[in-house]
Protein backbone atom coordinates (compact mmCIF):
# COMPACT_ATOMS: atom_id res chain seq x y z
CA UNK A 1 0.00 0.00 0.00
CA UNK A 2 2.85 2.61 0.27
CA UNK A 3 4.10 1.84 -3.19
CA UNK A 4 0.82 2.45 -4.67
CA UNK A 5 0.89 5.55 -2.33
CA UNK A 6 4.64 6.90 -3.34
CA UNK A 7 3.96 5.77 -7.06
CA UNK A 8 0.58 7.64 -6.96
CA UNK A 9 2.23 11.07 -5.47
CA UNK A 10 5.25 10.62 -8.49
CA UNK A 11 2.53 10.37 -11.21
CA UNK A 12 1.00 13.32 -10.56
CA UNK A 13 4.28 15.44 -10.07
CA UNK A 14 5.76 13.84 -13.82
CA UNK A 15 2.29 15.74 -15.43
CA UNK A 16 3.38 19.04 -14.60
CA UNK A 17 6.06 18.34 -16.86
CA UNK A 18 3.52 18.45 -19.91
CA UNK A 19 4.13 20.57 -22.76
CA UNK A 20 7.43 21.32 -21.25
CA UNK A 21 9.88 18.21 -21.50
CA UNK A 22 9.96 16.83 -25.21
CA UNK A 23 11.47 15.28 -26.77
CA UNK A 24 12.24 13.59 -23.13
CA UNK A 25 9.72 12.19 -21.33
CA UNK A 26 7.58 13.41 -18.07
CA UNK A 27 8.84 12.44 -15.00
CA UNK A 28 8.33 12.42 -11.28
CA UNK A 29 10.43 10.82 -8.39
CA UNK A 30 9.57 10.65 -4.43
CA UNK A 31 12.43 9.93 -1.80
CA UNK A 32 11.10 8.11 1.27
CA UNK A 33 12.12 6.61 4.02
CA UNK A 34 10.43 4.85 7.19
CA UNK A 35 7.27 6.66 5.84
CA UNK A 36 8.30 10.17 6.03
CA UNK A 37 8.82 12.06 2.31
CA UNK A 38 12.99 12.78 2.21
CA UNK A 39 12.52 15.02 -1.10
CA UNK A 40 9.91 15.03 -4.32
CA UNK A 41 10.74 16.52 -7.62
CA UNK A 42 10.05 16.14 -11.76
CA UNK A 43 11.55 17.05 -15.10
CA UNK A 44 10.12 20.44 -15.54
CA UNK A 45 11.60 21.03 -19.18
CA UNK A 46 13.75 19.71 -21.54
CA UNK A 47 17.42 20.36 -20.83
CA UNK A 48 16.72 20.77 -16.85
CA UNK A 49 17.44 18.82 -14.06
CA UNK A 50 15.94 14.82 -14.33
CA UNK A 51 13.40 14.20 -11.96
CA UNK A 52 15.70 11.78 -9.58
CA UNK A 53 18.22 14.26 -9.44
CA UNK A 54 15.65 17.41 -8.28
CA UNK A 55 14.31 14.79 -5.55
CA UNK A 56 17.34 13.69 -4.22
CA UNK A 57 19.28 17.05 -4.36
CA UNK A 58 18.59 17.72 -0.68
CA UNK A 59 18.70 14.35 0.53
CA UNK A 60 21.59 13.70 3.00
CA UNK A 61 20.14 10.25 4.66
CA UNK A 62 21.26 7.20 2.91
CA UNK A 63 19.10 3.88 2.50
CA UNK A 64 16.06 5.44 1.63
CA UNK A 65 13.53 4.17 -0.95
CA UNK A 66 13.46 6.01 -4.68
CA UNK A 67 9.85 6.13 -6.21
CA UNK A 68 10.46 7.16 -10.01
CA UNK A 69 8.11 6.73 -12.66
CA UNK A 70 10.44 5.86 -15.81
CA UNK A 71 13.63 3.74 -15.42
CA UNK A 72 16.67 5.89 -14.10
CA UNK A 73 18.92 7.10 -16.84
CA UNK A 74 22.32 5.37 -17.33
CA UNK A 75 24.11 7.30 -20.02
CA UNK A 76 25.28 11.51 -20.70
CA UNK A 77 22.76 13.49 -22.24
CA UNK A 78 22.32 17.10 -21.43
CA UNK A 79 22.90 16.17 -17.73
CA UNK A 80 25.05 13.32 -16.08
CA UNK A 81 23.72 9.79 -15.49
CA UNK A 82 20.88 9.56 -12.90
CA UNK A 83 21.79 5.57 -12.05
CA UNK A 84 25.58 7.52 -11.03
CA UNK A 85 23.65 10.22 -8.68
CA UNK A 86 21.65 7.39 -6.78
CA UNK A 87 24.45 5.38 -6.25
CA UNK A 88 26.36 8.39 -4.73
CA UNK A 89 23.18 9.53 -2.72
CA UNK A 90 23.08 6.04 -1.10
CA UNK A 91 19.50 4.78 -1.93
CA UNK A 92 18.65 1.59 -0.81
CA UNK A 93 15.28 0.74 -3.33
CA UNK A 94 14.16 2.48 -6.39
CA UNK A 95 10.02 1.69 -7.46
CA UNK A 96 9.75 2.38 -10.81
CA UNK A 97 6.62 2.21 -13.00
CA UNK A 98 8.21 1.47 -16.06
CA UNK A 99 11.54 0.92 -18.43
CA UNK A 100 12.84 3.35 -20.31
CA UNK A 101 12.43 2.47 -23.97
CA UNK A 102 15.47 4.94 -25.37
CA UNK A 103 18.13 2.49 -26.87
CA UNK A 104 20.10 4.04 -24.64
CA UNK A 105 18.85 3.06 -21.89
CA UNK A 106 16.15 0.41 -21.82
CA UNK A 107 17.30 -1.69 -18.84
CA UNK A 108 21.17 -0.34 -19.22
CA UNK A 109 19.64 1.88 -15.49
CA UNK A 110 17.82 -1.09 -13.31
CA UNK A 111 20.80 -3.51 -14.27
CA UNK A 112 23.49 -1.07 -13.06
CA UNK A 113 21.59 -0.50 -9.56
CA UNK A 114 21.12 -4.11 -8.95
CA UNK A 115 24.98 -4.61 -9.91
CA UNK A 116 25.31 -2.41 -6.94
CA UNK A 117 23.31 -4.45 -4.63
CA UNK A 118 19.96 -2.15 -5.04
CA UNK A 119 16.69 -3.44 -4.76
CA UNK A 120 15.09 -2.39 -8.08
CA UNK A 121 11.18 -2.88 -8.36
CA UNK A 122 9.60 -2.22 -12.02
CA UNK A 123 5.83 -2.18 -12.76
CA UNK A 124 3.68 -0.28 -10.42
CA UNK A 125 1.22 1.42 -12.42
CA UNK A 126 2.98 0.56 -15.69
CA UNK A 127 0.14 1.67 -18.18
CA UNK A 128 -0.35 5.03 -16.63
CA UNK A 129 3.03 5.88 -16.98
CA UNK A 130 2.67 4.61 -20.17
CA UNK A 131 0.02 6.70 -20.81
CA UNK A 132 1.03 9.57 -19.55
CA UNK A 133 3.86 9.05 -22.17
CA UNK A 134 2.88 8.27 -25.22
CA UNK A 135 4.29 10.78 -26.67
CA UNK A 136 7.41 9.60 -26.00
CA UNK A 137 7.45 6.48 -26.19
CA UNK A 138 6.03 6.61 -29.82
CA UNK A 139 8.68 9.28 -30.60
CA UNK A 140 11.44 6.48 -28.93
CA UNK A 141 10.30 3.38 -30.27
CA UNK A 142 8.88 4.38 -34.12
CA UNK A 143 11.44 7.04 -34.58
CA UNK A 144 8.18 9.09 -35.79
CA UNK A 145 6.16 11.95 -34.22
CA UNK A 146 2.61 11.04 -31.66
CA UNK A 147 0.06 12.27 -34.35
CA UNK A 148 -2.90 13.69 -32.82
CA UNK A 149 -5.91 14.73 -34.82
CA UNK A 150 -8.27 17.69 -33.87
CA UNK A 151 -11.21 18.91 -34.84
CA UNK A 152 -14.02 21.51 -34.10
CA UNK A 153 -17.03 19.69 -35.41
CA UNK A 154 -21.14 19.44 -35.37
CA UNK A 155 -23.22 16.66 -33.91
CA UNK A 156 -23.56 15.95 -37.43
CA UNK A 157 -19.70 15.53 -37.82
CA UNK A 158 -19.28 18.97 -40.29
CA UNK A 159 -16.36 20.80 -40.49
CA UNK A 160 -17.77 23.58 -42.09
CA UNK A 161 -21.57 24.70 -43.30
CA UNK A 162 -22.73 24.66 -46.31
CA UNK A 163 -21.13 28.21 -47.88
CA UNK A 164 -17.50 26.38 -46.31
CA UNK A 165 -17.67 28.50 -43.47
CA UNK A 166 -15.63 26.94 -40.55
CA UNK A 167 -15.67 30.12 -38.50
CA UNK A 168 -17.29 29.30 -36.02
CA UNK A 169 -18.41 25.95 -35.89
CA UNK A 170 -18.28 25.57 -31.66
CA UNK A 171 -18.64 28.16 -29.04
CA UNK A 172 -16.29 30.38 -27.42
CA UNK A 173 -15.73 28.08 -24.29
CA UNK A 174 -15.24 24.92 -26.46
CA UNK A 175 -12.93 26.94 -28.99
CA UNK A 176 -10.95 28.01 -25.83
CA UNK A 177 -10.42 24.67 -24.55
CA UNK A 178 -9.19 23.71 -28.45
CA UNK A 179 -6.92 26.00 -28.32
CA UNK A 180 -5.37 25.31 -24.76
CA UNK A 181 -4.62 21.85 -26.12
CA UNK A 182 -1.85 23.32 -28.28
CA UNK A 183 0.11 23.33 -25.36
CA UNK A 184 0.38 19.43 -24.33
CA UNK A 185 2.03 18.94 -27.98
CA UNK A 186 5.38 19.66 -29.53
CA UNK A 187 3.89 21.41 -32.91
CA UNK A 188 0.99 22.42 -34.45
CA UNK A 189 0.26 21.68 -38.20
CA UNK A 190 -2.42 22.62 -40.67
CA UNK A 191 -3.17 22.37 -44.43
CA UNK A 192 -2.25 25.12 -46.95
CA UNK A 193 -5.84 25.79 -47.35
CA UNK A 194 -6.75 26.04 -43.72
CA UNK A 195 -3.52 28.84 -43.02
CA UNK A 196 -4.68 30.94 -46.19
CA UNK A 197 -8.79 30.84 -45.65
CA UNK A 198 -8.78 31.28 -41.85
CA UNK A 199 -5.33 33.01 -41.42
CA UNK A 200 -4.25 31.66 -38.10
CA UNK A 201 -1.47 32.42 -35.97
CA UNK A 202 -1.49 29.17 -35.14
CA UNK A 203 0.17 29.72 -31.62
CA UNK A 204 -0.23 29.91 -27.82
CA UNK A 205 -2.07 32.49 -26.30
CA UNK A 206 -2.43 31.64 -22.81
CA UNK A 207 -0.49 32.78 -20.27
CA UNK A 208 -0.92 29.62 -18.29
CA UNK A 209 1.65 28.06 -20.97
CA UNK A 210 4.41 30.74 -20.46
CA UNK A 211 7.54 30.49 -23.03
CA UNK A 212 6.71 27.46 -23.98
CA UNK A 213 8.15 26.78 -27.24
CA UNK A 214 5.56 25.10 -30.01
CA UNK A 215 6.04 24.80 -33.75
CA UNK A 216 3.91 25.53 -36.62
CA UNK A 217 3.95 23.33 -39.93
CA UNK A 218 2.17 23.63 -42.97
CA UNK A 219 2.04 21.51 -45.64
CA UNK A 220 1.85 24.08 -48.70
CA UNK A 221 2.85 22.09 -51.92
CA UNK A 222 2.89 24.40 -54.43
CA UNK A 223 4.77 26.99 -52.10
CA UNK A 224 2.29 29.34 -52.52
CA UNK A 225 1.48 30.84 -48.92
CA UNK A 226 1.78 34.73 -49.11
CA UNK A 227 4.24 36.00 -46.38
CA UNK A 228 1.74 38.77 -45.41
CA UNK A 229 -0.21 36.11 -43.65
CA UNK A 230 -0.33 36.00 -39.55
CA UNK A 231 1.45 32.64 -39.57
CA UNK A 232 4.65 34.76 -40.87
CA UNK A 233 4.61 37.66 -37.71
CA UNK A 234 5.15 36.92 -34.36
CA UNK A 235 7.58 35.46 -32.58
CA UNK A 236 9.56 33.00 -34.55
CA UNK A 237 11.87 31.88 -31.52
CA UNK A 238 9.04 30.68 -29.66
CA UNK A 239 6.90 29.37 -32.19
CA UNK A 240 9.24 28.59 -35.41
CA UNK A 241 7.04 28.33 -38.36
CA UNK A 242 8.45 25.24 -40.89
CA UNK A 243 6.88 24.37 -44.42
CA UNK A 244 6.25 21.76 -46.63
CA UNK A 245 6.14 21.63 -50.00
CA UNK A 246 6.98 19.33 -53.22
CA UNK A 247 10.12 18.81 -54.80
CA UNK A 248 8.16 19.34 -58.30
CA UNK A 249 6.98 22.66 -57.73
CA UNK A 250 8.19 25.24 -59.92
CA UNK A 251 8.25 27.82 -57.10
CA UNK A 252 11.44 26.36 -54.96
CA UNK A 253 12.01 29.54 -53.10
CA UNK A 254 12.12 29.19 -49.34
CA UNK A 255 10.18 31.13 -47.43
CA UNK A 256 11.11 30.17 -44.13
CA UNK A 257 14.73 29.13 -42.55
CA UNK A 258 13.37 25.41 -42.06
CA UNK A 259 11.69 25.15 -45.55
CA UNK A 260 11.63 21.65 -46.74
CA UNK A 261 11.18 20.27 -50.31
CA UNK A 262 9.61 16.62 -50.16
CA UNK A 263 8.30 13.70 -52.09
CA UNK A 264 4.62 14.23 -53.69
CA UNK A 265 2.30 11.78 -52.01
CA UNK A 266 0.42 9.18 -54.15
CA UNK A 267 -2.67 10.80 -54.26
CA UNK A 268 -1.51 14.65 -54.07
CA UNK A 269 0.01 16.66 -51.72
CA UNK A 270 2.77 15.72 -50.22
CA UNK A 271 4.28 12.37 -48.58
CA UNK A 272 3.21 12.50 -45.04
CA UNK A 273 6.02 9.48 -44.00
CA UNK A 274 8.72 12.06 -45.20
CA UNK A 275 7.60 14.75 -43.55
CA UNK A 276 7.02 13.05 -39.99
CA UNK A 277 10.69 11.85 -40.83
CA UNK A 278 11.57 15.29 -40.83
CA UNK A 279 9.95 16.03 -37.63
CA UNK A 280 11.46 13.36 -35.98
CA UNK A 281 15.05 14.74 -37.10
CA UNK A 282 13.17 18.23 -35.47
CA UNK A 283 13.18 16.74 -32.34
CA UNK A 284 9.19 16.91 -32.71
CA UNK A 285 7.90 14.43 -30.37
CA UNK A 286 4.20 14.86 -31.19
CA UNK A 287 2.05 16.58 -33.52
CA UNK A 288 -1.49 18.19 -32.95
CA UNK A 289 -3.54 18.24 -36.76
CA UNK A 290 -5.68 20.62 -36.72
CA UNK A 291 -7.40 20.96 -40.47
CA UNK A 292 -8.31 20.74 -42.59
CA UNK A 293 -10.59 18.10 -44.10
CA UNK A 294 -8.28 16.58 -46.68
CA UNK A 295 -5.57 16.21 -43.99
CA UNK A 296 -7.86 15.09 -41.81
CA UNK A 297 -8.56 12.30 -44.58
CA UNK A 298 -4.81 11.97 -45.76
CA UNK A 299 -3.76 10.38 -41.92
CA UNK A 300 -6.85 8.44 -41.50
CA UNK A 301 -6.24 6.82 -45.06
CA UNK A 302 -2.63 6.29 -44.44
CA UNK A 303 -3.25 4.85 -40.60
CA UNK A 304 -0.79 7.84 -39.58
CA UNK A 305 -2.67 9.13 -36.44
CA UNK A 306 -2.52 7.94 -32.80
CA UNK A 307 -5.13 10.05 -31.13
CA UNK A 308 -8.79 11.42 -32.13
CA UNK A 309 -9.93 14.56 -30.31
CA UNK A 310 -13.31 16.49 -31.04
CA UNK A 311 -15.03 19.22 -30.07
CA UNK A 312 -18.28 18.38 -30.64
CA UNK A 313 -21.26 21.12 -30.72
CA UNK A 314 -24.51 20.02 -30.09
CA UNK A 315 -25.87 21.62 -33.20
CA UNK A 316 -26.70 19.97 -36.37
CA UNK A 317 -25.47 22.03 -40.01
CA UNK A 318 -25.88 19.31 -42.52
CA UNK A 319 -25.51 20.41 -45.95
CA UNK A 320 -24.68 18.31 -48.96
CA UNK A 321 -21.84 20.53 -49.53
CA UNK A 322 -20.58 20.92 -46.26
CA UNK A 323 -17.09 19.55 -45.09
CA UNK A 324 -17.09 16.44 -43.60
CA UNK A 325 -14.65 15.35 -41.40
CA UNK A 326 -13.79 12.27 -43.19
CA UNK A 327 -15.48 12.89 -46.23
CA UNK A 328 -13.78 9.87 -48.52
CA UNK A 329 -15.25 7.71 -46.21
CA UNK A 330 -14.46 4.11 -45.54
CA UNK A 331 -16.59 0.44 -45.39
CA UNK A 332 -18.98 -0.27 -42.04
CA UNK A 333 -16.44 -3.75 -41.79
CA UNK A 334 -13.60 -1.25 -41.27
CA UNK A 335 -14.94 1.56 -39.62
CA UNK A 336 -12.24 3.99 -37.74
CA UNK A 337 -12.21 2.79 -34.23
CA UNK A 338 -11.43 4.53 -30.49
CA UNK A 339 -10.20 3.37 -27.99
CA UNK A 340 -10.49 4.23 -24.11
CA UNK A 341 -12.63 6.79 -25.84
CA UNK A 342 -13.12 9.60 -23.00
CA UNK A 343 -16.29 11.68 -23.07
CA UNK A 344 -16.38 15.19 -21.28
CA UNK A 345 -20.09 16.50 -21.73
CA UNK A 346 -20.34 20.00 -21.62
CA UNK A 347 -23.80 22.84 -21.80
CA UNK A 348 -23.01 23.09 -25.02
CA UNK A 349 -21.38 20.16 -26.90
CA UNK A 350 -18.78 16.97 -25.67
CA UNK A 351 -15.32 16.58 -25.84
CA UNK A 352 -14.37 13.08 -27.46
CA UNK A 353 -10.89 12.10 -26.95
CA UNK A 354 -9.97 8.37 -28.47
CA UNK A 355 -6.57 6.57 -28.95
CA UNK A 356 -6.13 3.79 -31.86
Amino acid sequence: MEDIKYMKIALKLAARGMGFTEPNPMVGAVVVKDGHILGAGYHQRFGADHAERAALKNVTEPGATLYVTLEPCSHFGKTPPCVDFLLEKKVQRVVTAMQDPNPLVNGKGIRKLEENGIQVDVGLFSEMARKLNRHYIKYMTCQTPYDTLKAGVSLDGKLTDKFRNSQWVTDEKMRGFSHSLRGEFSAVMVGVQTAIEDDPQLNIRELAWGDKKLFRIVLDTHNRLDTRLQIFKGDQEQFPLVIFSSKETENKTPKVKQHFFVTPGVGGGVDLHEVLANLYQLGIASVIVEGGGGLFNSFLEEKLYDEIILTAAGTLIGGQDSVQLFSRGTSVSTPIELKEREITVLESGYIIRGYR
